[in-house]
């Protein structure tokens, strides 16, 4: 029996995936396969750092320490082969304030922000937020897989005057996991049209068999002074609510830029449990992660040959990356609103692909990062839902 077969209740936990289904969904009796957490126990020696903090009984103001660091850099130069200079490398509360930090540091109101649809909301929201122009250019959908489509990016580069590019690598929801020859492509356009990069690699770390994460600096190094890396340890281990990320920038008047925004707005602190549960998630996580991916990976194949099998009209996406899986409904003969009113009265809620941009109008996400038991009950619904 793996670790992660195990059903932790989680309502009434102040869950925002289950105690917050009521709200969203209109119903308790729902199984939540929506927002991207995971319902697994973090690792134990992260659980265990978190227990001697406790035990030490003190909560003041913290800092970080030469040990987060060190772990951080030793993670991504054995996982990523991503050498970070210390000197470069910068923590805040989370990624997408990160993003929000990104755009007003280095754009003006009204400028365009160039991003690929579909993407995950915060990356347009927080461009609407800070007065910015969303800019998308949609990508290909083709064979159970996306591509960006770089004749569309250029010409909205070149007509929209773009001044900031977000990425988001690995790829959400679209599963993705570019490849370098993608994401040179896409530096040289940039460079082509002087426009900073904002790389969101988050799910860096939960890519799957025979896929490998590629970090932008990395593929691109003739432009690493024009990109900014987003990454945290929170997605790979469930420690969402600890609030902690980090950033790489190799340009000083960035980073120059980053510390006057950030300043202003007081968000650049890490609070002691983002400290410790960093180090440890890096220091010791990594065979607990092995493990994770293994089971996810198994979990999408029970979906996909459910699917197939119950419901060939719907397609499913390869997944590369992510624990979000992402189904073509388009065949289907209802439309979007329909299909998510079917799946909720059948009892699973799920995310519909129109909030992540119009071309993900059709399209269902799926959070599949939970025990077989719990996935097995989903998914009967899901497929009731589809089929009604």
């Amino acid at each position: 029996m793996s670790q992660f077969d195990e059903v932790i209740p989680r309502i009434g936990t102040n869950s925002e995936k289950w105690d917050g289904a009521e709200e969203l969904f209109g119903r308790k009796d729902i199984i939540p396969m929506w927002v991207a957490d995971m319902d697994f126990r973090a690792p134990k020696p992260v659980l265990d750092a978190f227990q001697r903090q406790i035990d030490h009984g003190i909560f003041g103001y913290s800092t970080k320490s030469a040990a987060l660091v060190e772990a951080v850099i030793d993670w991504n130069k054995e996982q990523h082969q991503f050498e970070i200079d210390p000197s470069t490398l910068f923590f805040n509360g989370a990624v997408v304030p990160t993003i929000s930090l990104a755009i007003r540091s280095l754009t003006s109101e009204g400028d365009a922000v160039l991003m690929v649809s579909p993407i995950y909301p915060p990356f347009f929201n927080v461009t609407k937020a800070t007065e910015r122009k969303v800019v998308m250019s949609p990508l290909i959908y083709e064979n159970h897989q996306y591509r960006m489509d770089f004749n569309d990016l250029e010409k909205r580069m070149k007509e929209e005057n773009v001044k900031l590019f977000l990425l988001c690598n690995p790829q959400n929801p679209g599963c993705r996991c570019f490849t370098k020859e993608e994401l040179v492509e896409l530096a040289n356009l940039c460079e082509k049209y002087q426009i900073p990069i904002v790389s969101d690699e988050i799910h860096a770390d939960l890519v799957m068999k025979n896929h490998k994460h590629v970090p932008m600096m990395v593929a691109a190094p003739f432009y690493k002074d024009q990109i900014i890396t987003l990454m945290a340890a929170t997605k790979t281990f469930n420690l969402a609510a600890i609030k902690a990320s980090y950033y790489i920038i190799t340009n000083k008047d960035y980073q120059a830029k980053f510390a006057a925004e950030q300043k202003y707005a007081t968000t650049n602190g890490l609070n002691v449990f983002g400290i410790v549960g960093t180090e440890a998630a890096y220091r010791d996580g990594a065979a607990w992660l092995n493990e994770l991916k293994e089971y996810i990976y198994r979990n999408y194949e029970y979906v996909k040959d459910a699917i197939e099998k119950e419901v060939p009209e719907v397609g499913v996406t390869d997944l590369e990356a992510t624990y979000l899986m992402w189904l073509d409904c388009r065949a289907l003969p209802k439309d979007e609103k329909t299909i998510y009113t079917d799946l909720i009265e059948a009892g699973v809620g799920v995310q519909m692909g129109s909030g992540f941009g119009h071309s993900g109008k059709g399209f269902v996400r799926l959070n599949i990062a939970c025990p077989k038991e719990t996935l097995e009950k989903g998914v009967k619904l899901l497929i009731q839902g589809l089929k009604k």
